[in-house]
């Protein structure tokens, strides 16, 4: 750092460096990496720099030109409307994301097309749980990844006598701590006759990383779709369920979501499936939605 004085404590001028400082006390310290500097402490207080501004985007200069200036390129406005900055590259103004973007605070995975999930009951034959999959590719667009969690592969207990499978792009770990908001929607078609108690249902678990290692298990939700049945006959195949839920999450915990159905009830027949087809993976997708919202 080199200390120059000022002059009438306000502009300082140092030709043989080709550096300027600008400051209300007597002297400044200018770095000698920098051609200006611009000193905002004074009498204990911080003082700031203002610098041009508009009312609006559409009076930035050039905003909609007919022509570029090149020889502008540089340029720094600031945009009261929004509270943001703009910078022109010489040819167009630009300006960082604002807290109007939402997507820099959330990960959204969806479904393929191919992965029809389904539970059926038969007497006394449930107890059976099936992991939840969303193995879309992340386009940066409908499905993204703003929050570095990680999809990974998970071994979901099968419930009673049947056997624990694993379950692609079903798992979410996360790597950043903070408070999230967790939101599921599945697309489902119900079909059932005379069921006496519930039957399958999706759960949303968490699970949480003790200091030894291991993981403890949450249910954090137990949600179902809309069916549309008399006396427990019928169903519907254009239905939904979604539940959302806030917890706040450590790296090394993970987010489950599955096909439930309890070992305990009563049924002739009844099925939960979780749906997805050509039509409902590009307009109504099964997707889960990470969205952070406080550290």
């Amino acid at each position: 750092m080199k200390k120059i004085n000022t002059s009438l404590m306000l502009l300082i001028v140092n030709l043989a460096f080709s550096q300027v400082g600008i400051s209300k006390n007597p002297t400044v310290e200018i770095h000698n990496k920098a051609i200006l500097q611009i000193d905002g402490k004074y009498e204990g207080k911080n003082l700031g720099m203002m610098l041009p501004e508009v009312s609006q985007p559409e009076n930035l200069p050039f905003y909609n030109p007919p022509v570029s200036d090149n020889e502008m390129t540089g340029m720094i406005m600031f945009e009261k409307t929004h509270a943001t900055f703009y910078s022109y590259d010489g040819a167009k103004w630009n300006n960082e994301p604002t807290a109007a973007d939402f997507k820099m605070n959330q990960s959204r995975f969806l479904s393929t097309a191919n992965e029809e999930t389904s539970v059926v009951c038969v007497l006394l034959g449930c107890g059976r749980h099936v992991g939840l999959s969303f193995s879309a590719p992340l386009d940066g667009q409908l499905s993204y990844n703003n929050l570095n969690i990680t999809r990974e592969t998970v071994v979901v207990p099968g419930g009673g006598a049947y056997v624990d499978r694993s379950y692609d792009n079903a798992k979410f770990v996360i790597n950043e701590p903070g408070v999230y908001d967790i939101y599921l929607n599945v697309p489902s078609k119900t079909g059932g006759a005379v069921s006496l108690t519930s039957g399958p249902q999706y759960q949303l678990r968490a699970y949480l990383k003790q200091s030894n290692g291991t993981h403890s298990e949450v249910k954090l939700s137990t949600f179902f779709p809309d069916y549309y049945g008399i006396l427990g006959i019928g169903g519907d195949n254009n239905t939904a369920a979604f539940t959302t839920t806030r917890i706040r999450l450590n790296p090394g915990d993970y987010i489950v979501s599955r096909i439930h159905s309890p070992l305990a009830t009563v049924s002739v027949a009844i099925t939960l499936t979780a749906a997805t087809n050509a039509n409902i993976a590009q307009y109504y997708p099964r997707e889960i939605m990470f969205t952070k919202v406080s550290d």
